[in-house]
């Protein structure tokens, strides 16, 4: 059999197949190559570590182009994983017969949709697949982009097609379910849109059984997302979760001319039924009180503190006042406000592998690594994890920030006995004025000026056992940290990103577009 009639018949072959037996082959090729794939990543990496640093060095940390505003940057994994997502979905279109492409188009724009049918949480479908909040929040957008753009080639082809178009029934629910995406961008799971959807959708055609398992799939995930909300908040004899606001007060410090209100506040909250926290964990915040509107709906922060005793745990959380929500809740600071708590979700980090841990914040960044440094610290005093070095970096705009973690800092250098804590200040106002020490052993030191990445040589020259580097920082400081990382990998040192990001006008820096705190779901 010659080339030419081997490629023709295998176009063949692969154009008598339907949407369903295409995504079958080519998710179960998917799940069989990564599960491949990853085993033998495991295993050159304990018999031959370079292979991991080859991997990460090559792959999965270089960006694939600078960051663009308002667009971003992307890693040349990710650029990888999309190129054949979109290609697969392309290929499937327009393989087969050219009369069949709308149809097709349809068909995959509710098998696209389906994976956004996954419950009013995209937090516990994170947790429950053990990805980052970034992937997910990734997968979801492409998810729904992809669903769009299929849409409407659908309805291009259904326009185009030669028949005349007639406003009955099918083809209203059609037009409602292809031009509400459009409106409600990601929120395709709009209870119009679903129902546009099913009345649209042929009843007997393999289409409609996938968007029945999409709506099977939401229905379980909504209960399973209220029944572990009804678990964690309802607890017979026991008063609901209590939430008391208060501003974060600049007053301890020595310089009054930097004194002002302080736009953060901390957030105890006491939790009926307590669980074990862990860091990098967060939650969904409610609080009634609030507004219908406002207070009702869940508000995802970061749990920077916790305290256990005979009373039950309490929780504590770094709250940025800007607009809804979190300026309603600055209103009412000091009072006691029944809350509800939804959660605890996010994935969590195992720094305590490695011998130096070095953490970059910038802002309110600081309250994704207040956590981890509260396990280390008690892990090594209990000789519970390798870890015998911790360097916190700190890039803030003015010394009155200084406040928002004073306390538990001042914990966490009472609990070290160690001294294996270093604490780096960086202050991008008052610059000229002379660096200041504090604290036994010199292990806070407070610069003014902006935080630079080569100052870290020091700490690969002296490192104690594998480095990682942590990053709860604005994509500013986040890239230059990145581009470090690569080019001393091969002196053990590893990277990871927190899953929330702080603006890059909190900490002053004007070099990039602005950015947001990247939690979701």
């Amino acid at each position: 059999m010659s080339l030419t009639s081997l490629s023709k018949w295998l176009l063949s072959r692969l154009g008598s197949l339907d949407a369903f037996q295409w995504y079958s082959y080519i998710f179960g090729g998917i799940f069989s190559v990564w599960v491949l794939c990853y085993g033998i990543y495991r295993i050159l990496n304990s018999i031959w570590p370079p292979t991991a640093s080859f991997i990460l060095g090559h792959l999965i940390y270089p960006h694939l182009f600078p960051r663009i505003p308002f667009i971003g940057t992307a890693t040349r994994f990710e650029v990888l994983i999309v190129f054949l997502y979109l290609l697969t979905n392309i290929l499937i279109i327009t393989i087969g017969v050219k009369s069949e492409i709308g149809s097709r188009a349809a068909t995959m724009s509710v098998i696209n949709l389906i994976p956004l049918l996954c419950g009013p949480r995209l937090s516990l479908v994170t947790k429950l697949l053990g990805i980052s909040l970034r992937t997910s929040i990734s997968s979801h957008q492409w998810f729904g982009r992809t669903a769009i753009l299929q849409v409407l080639v659908h309805m291009i082809a259904v326009l185009t097609g030669g028949d005349v178009f007639t406003w009955t029934t099918n083809n209203v629910t059609g037009v409602v379910a292809g031009s509400a995406p459009l409106r409600v961008a990601y929120r395709l799971m709009c209870d119009t849109v679903l129902i546009a959807i099913w009345r649209h959708l042929p009843s007997k055609k393999a289409v409609a059984l996938f968007f029945r398992i999409g709506i099977w799939l939401w229905t379980l995930a909504t209960a399973a997302h209220w029944a572990v909300f009804a678990f964690r908040n309802l607890v017979f004899n026991k008063p609901f979760a209590t939430a008391t606001a208060r501003r974060l007060s600049n007053k301890d410090l020595e310089d009054q001319s930097l004194v002002g209100l302080s736009t953060v506040l901390q957030v105890d909250i006491t939790i009926p039924r307590p669980w074990h926290v862990k860091a990098g964990q967060s939650v969904f915040l409610s609080i009634p009180k609030l507004g219908i509107f406002t207070g009702l709906r869940g508000h995802p922060f970061m749990i920077s503190w916790w305290e256990r005793d005979r009373k039950g745990l309490t929780i504590s959380l770094l709250v940025k006042s800007r607009a809804g929500f979190t300026a309603e809740l600055d209103r009412h600071t000091n009072k006691c406000l029944r809350a509800f708590i939804d959660g605890p979700y996010g994935s969590q980090h195992d720094f305590g592998e490695y011998g130096t841990v070095i953490m970059i914040a910038t802002g309110i960044g600081i309250a994704g690594h207040i956590p981890y440094i509260k396990e280390l610290i008690s892990g090594y005093n209990n000789c519970e994890v390798k870890t015998r070095r911790i360097r916190l970096i700190w890039e803030i705009e003015d010394q009155c920030q200084e406040v928002w973690v004073k306390h538990w800092m001042d914990e966490l250098l009472d609990q070290d006995t160690g001294y294996i804590l270093d604490i780096s200040i960086h202050v991008l106002q008052g610059g000229g004025k002379k660096d200041l020490e504090y604290g036994d052993h010199s292990r806070v030191r407070e610069s003014f000026g902006p935080f630079m990445v080569g100052t870290l040589d020091g700490e690969i020259k002296n490192q104690r056992g594998r480095i990682m580097v942590s990053l709860c920082a604005n994509k500013t400081v986040a890239d230059e940290a990145r581009t470090y990382v690569r080019r001393k990998m091969d002196k053990g040192v590893r990277l990871v990103e927190l899953d929330f990001e702080p603006s890059l006008r909190e900490t002053g820096r004007l070099l990039s577009a602005d950015m947001e705190f990247k939690c979701r779901g």
